[in-house]
């Protein structure tokens, strides 16, 4: 154990009252006293007896110097350093996913510019899919550009907090309520034991299922006839080709090795509930971005909003037509080239929207094809008048 102390008088009183009796009693303390200037915990540790003073007030002169005093006592009977220690009191309400990247050509804790933007957005786009898939009523192997306000509004609570050390760690904190009754309530979710937790508990651990469930496909990918059935199979436990995309995203450029864990809030344990941690191989990557590009081409994103201007028209003769629209999809800011046939009345639209360098819009169902996207039963189709395409 590295005995790291804690001297940042700050960091101490940064650290409230309720955060440090939470930790307490998650690691089994009990209080023996208790007034308006706080609270007297004691631990019995193989028949010694420990002792920690909580103040009630953050406001108190000495309030940092009270703080250190029970980090002190924790170090000691956890045998961790006061670093270690501090840093599990300030996540004692924080669910923790830590990324884990391995760069070869990086020095330890360090990640190239692009990898390391390319991970951090990878990363944002691994929270959302698991939020969405546990927002959503139907698990979807191709989720919608465009997210539910819920799923936005959970995005805006999670917190990427310091790195910790090794490689290149992202550490992804979501706050979750503590659990204050001892009882539960067990629900019995396709064949599984699943006990009923709040929106951010449950986003944390499908997060780690939905990743532990794509690494066991991505491994009998490799030696399956056909590897798709396995990612087919395990989509009601999160697994979508927004997933798969994201996991490719952490690898970066490069494809570098990764792993994922999840630590979860100590104010809100689930005893029994084993959470090693995942982790991807350079090979596993190549799977992962097939499997998902797979998923797009057999399974149409249903009704999305296409915004653009037409770029390429094409018809034999009179009656229905072929076009592309080089534009975005609703929710979704990437620039893309879609397709789609159009019938006549429709097509006769577009014609003048090129001419007229109009922007358009559409929905349909959008599916991949090789290289092409598709918009399958496009309907709604719309010319903006010029200067309204937005």
């Amino acid at each position: 154990m590295i005995d790291a102390q804690v001297t940042d008088r700050r960091a101490l009183a940064a650290r409230s009252p309720s955060e440090l009796a939470l930790y307490l009693r998650s690691r089994n303390w009990q209080i023996r006293e208790r007034d308006t200037f706080g609270a007297y915990w004691v631990l019995l540790v193989d028949g010694e007896e420990f002792e920690a003073l909580q103040p009630s007030d953050s406001g108190l002169r000495d309030y940092s110097a009270r703080v250190l005093d029970i980090l002190r006592v924790l170090s000691v009977v956890e045998e961790r350093s006061e670093l270690d220690v501090l840093r599990d009191i300030s996540n004692v309400s924080m669910d923790v996913h830590s990324v884990r990247t391995f760069p070869v050509d990086s020095p330890p804790g360090m990640i190239g510019l692009d990898d390391g933007v390319q991970a951090l957005e990878s990363v944002r786009n691994l929270v959302m899919a698991a939020a969405y898939s546990v927002r959503s009523e139907q698990q979807k192997a191709v989720q919608p550009a465009r997210k539910p306000a819920e799923v936005l509004r959970f995005l805006r609570d999670v917190r990427i907090g310091p790195s910790t050390e090794g490689s290149y760690v992202l550490n992804v904190h979501t706050p979750v309520p503590p659990l204050l009754a001892a009882g539960r309530t067990v629900l019995i979710v396709d064949g599984f034991d699943e006990v009923t937790e709040p929106f951010e508990r449950r986003v944390a651990l499908r997060l780690y299922d939905a990743v532990a469930a794509a690494g066991n496909a991505a491994n009998e990918a490799l030696v399956s006839d056909d590897g798709l059935d396995a990612f087919t199979a395990a989509v009601r436990h999160g697994i979508s080709a927004n997933l798969c995309e994201a996991l490719v995203g952490i690898g970066g450029g490069s494809g570098h090795p990764f792993e994922i864990s999840l630590s979860l809030a100590a104010s809100r344990p689930l005893p029994g509930r084993r959470l090693p941690a995942v982790r991807f191989r350079h090979d596993h990557l190549p799977v992962l971005a097939a499997a998902a590009q797979e998923l797009r081409e057999r399974v149409a994103e249903d009704s999305v909003t296409i915004v653009g201007n037409v770029v390429r028209l094409h018809r034999e003769g009179a009656g229905s037509g072929e076009i592309s629209i080089a534009g975005t999809v609703e929710g979704d800011d990437r620039l893309r080239r879609f397709w789609m046939d159009l019938p006549e009345s429709d097509y006769l639209q577009a014609t003048r929207a090129h001419e007229q360098m109009l922007g358009v819009s559409v929905r349909g169902d959008l599916l991949r094809r090789g290289t092409r996207l598709y918009l399958r039963s496009p309907a709604a189709f719309q010319v903006f008048p010029e200067g309204d395409a937005d």
